[in-house]
């Protein structure tokens, strides 16, 4: 048999198998545009439908492409690029005979049993050559093209048609729900078409720690009878409060009012099938004091060395000079000090965060801060704080000697002694007399030199002192002490009175020995007494001997 015929068998292989390709390719391309489509819908079912109509926030555009994106290319290696194979003549003559059965193998024999390849030539080449023939024979009369069921294509071309129509129908009714669907895949925040539309939203906002908040909505079309109010606070990954809000006269107002904020609140809206935008309420704490440094400046005469605090509640003596030295945050614009019944302005550098101030502690302060706070000038009230005055108390003195009133010539020198003492320390004592209770001489006898406390005498001669003094006379005597206080006319402290009868010597004789002869009768009274009270600690000590056991 001629080559021309055998080279017609291997020629109507290769075009059965161009034409397997073929359908490959196009049924391929079908099966790809079906799952291309599919994957369309289901995408637009899940941003649209389940989280756009149930008005979850998340924006699926770009995960759902890349999502889909996977799953096509999947679908082209597995319902397309992995049947490509290239030409195998065996293949080819096994599908062929898979459709003719009278073949026998006669063409897959032809197939692997070529004379040109040493590595098959098993057998004579004359057996090979009849053999080949025989197949060529057989084979002449064959529709190579029964290979390939294109009844397939006509099943996926109704299936892809279909689904194309179907699709485009959908498209073409609700343009722009799928207009937006691919503006979405694309990675714009573009929102779908509902039938409430909300115009206007509160926004952004700033308030006070505490204060309220009013959010206010404006939505047209078809109007609910109220919206949904979602909130958590900014930042945080917590599941959002809902909240419903009312309408007042006009049906197209929605506000919700949310109390007593303390930090920032993430929001948004949503009324009918339509959602806002999320929106912040950012809250400006007060300003807070974060650092404290008081400067303490104790007066002079305390001889004490300056010293710092960093309280705000203080305890300090009398005439304390204070300077508060402050940080603060966050900044503000002014700082009023209310001392009292004075309201004044604390001093503040460029940055609003640190300020300073000073008071004199005469008395005890109760004070105050009131805040304006720099970014929009929202007024805060601080608590109460105090200083507390540790009062310089007055001076003590007793007069020791003379310790009661009596009699004196003329002629005596008065030994007086006196104790004085102060917390802070004494400066001077003056020896107070006046004669028939008329005007009151002063006299200093004593520099105490700062001491805190000291016991001092002086002898203070009548005659010398009192010139014209005249038995029957009466010299009223006391001790006057005075403190290291700059006030030196409140701090000051007297002794009690001593008077003393000024009478002749004789007189003043009788009395003298009347007084040693009472003391005398007292001393031996108080002899008595102590040894009579030894004589029974004595027998009481005798009894409890006898009655213990031996």
């Amino acid at each position: 048999m001629d080559a021309n015929q055998h080279n017609s068998i291997e020629q109507k292989l290769r075009w059965a198998w161009s034409r397997e390709r073929t359908f490959i390719h196009i049924r391929g391309a079908f099966r790809v545009l079906i799952w291309l489509l599919v994957l369309l819908a289901i995408g637009f079912l899940i941003d649209w439908g389940l989280f756009t109509q149930a008005g979850l926030r998340a924006n699926l555009g770009i995960p759902l492409l890349v999502v889909s994106a996977i799953i096509l290319c999947w679908a082209i290696w597995h319902e397309w690029l992995r049947h490509l194979k290239p030409f195998d003549p065996v293949h080819v003559s096994l599908a062929v005979e898979k459709r003719h059965s009278g073949m026998n193998s006669l063409l897959v024999s032809y197939a692997q049993l070529d004379p040109s390849k040493a590595d098959k030539a098993t057998v004579s080449s004359e057996l090979i050559g009849a053999m080949r023939d025989q197949a060529v024979t057989q084979a002449r009369p064959l529709d190579f093209r029964e290979i390939v069921d294109f009844g397939q294509i006509k099943k996926l071309l109704v299936v892809g048609g279909g689904l194309f129509a179907v699709f485009a129908a959908l498209s073409i009714r609700w343009s722009d729900h799928v207009g937006v669907f691919f503006q979405r895949l694309a990675g714009s925040n573009a929102r779908y078409p509902t039938q409430t539309q909300i115009k206007s939203v509160s926004g952004d906002l700033t308030v006070r720690a505490g204060d309220s908040a009013i959010l206010r909505t404006t939505a047209g079309g078809v109007l609910p009878p109220e919206g949904r109010l979602f909130t958590r606070p900014a930042g945080s990954d917590s599941p959002w409060k809902e909240l419903p809000m009312k309408t007042e006269a006009d049906p197209a107002n929605y506000e919700r009012e949310v109390k007593g904020l303390t930090r920032d609140l993430s929001y948004y809206v949503r009324v009918g099938d339509d959602t806002s935008e999320e929106h912040v309420v950012r809250v400006i704490n007060a300003p807070q004091i974060v650092e404290t440094q008081v400067a303490l400046e104790f007066p002079a005469y305390l001889s004490k060395t300056a010293g710092t605090s960093d309280q705000l509640n203080l305890e300090v003596p009398e005439g304390t000079k204070l300077i508060w030295n402050l940080t603060c945050n966050p900044p503000v614009k002014r700082c009023e000090v209310i001392a009292g019944e004075r309201t004044f302005d604390a001093k503040l550098d460029e940055s609003g965060t640190k300020l300073g101030f000073e008071l004199t502690a005469q008395d005890a302060i109760k004070y105050t801060f009131r805040w304006t706070e720099r970014e929009k000038e929202f007024k805060y009230d601080d608590v109460q704080y105090a200083v507390k005055i540790v009062s310089d108390a007055l001076p003590e003195v007793e007069l020791l000697r003379p310790s009661m009133n009596g009699l004196a010539t003329v002629k005596k020198t008065l030994k007086i002694t006196a104790k004085a003492s102060d917390d802070h320390g004494l400066e001077k004592a003056w020896l107070l007399y006046s004669i028939n209770a008329g005007k009151e001489e002063r006299v200093e006898i004593h520099d105490f030199k700062a001491a805190a406390g000291q016991e001092f005498t002086y002898e203070w001669k009548l005659s010398t002192a009192i010139p014209d003094l005249k038995p029957s006379a009466q010299v009223a005597i006391a001790i006057e002490v005075a403190d290291l206080h700059p006030d030196k006319a409140t701090h000051k402290r007297r002794s009690s009175t001593r008077v003393l009868s000024i009478v002749e010597p004789q007189a003043y004789l009788e009395w003298y020995r009347a007084e040693l002869a009472a003391q005398t009768d007292e001393l031996k009274r108080s002899r008595d007494s102590e040894m009579a009270s030894s004589t029974q600690v004595k027998g009481i000590k005798a009894q409890e001997s006898d009655q213990k056991p031996k």
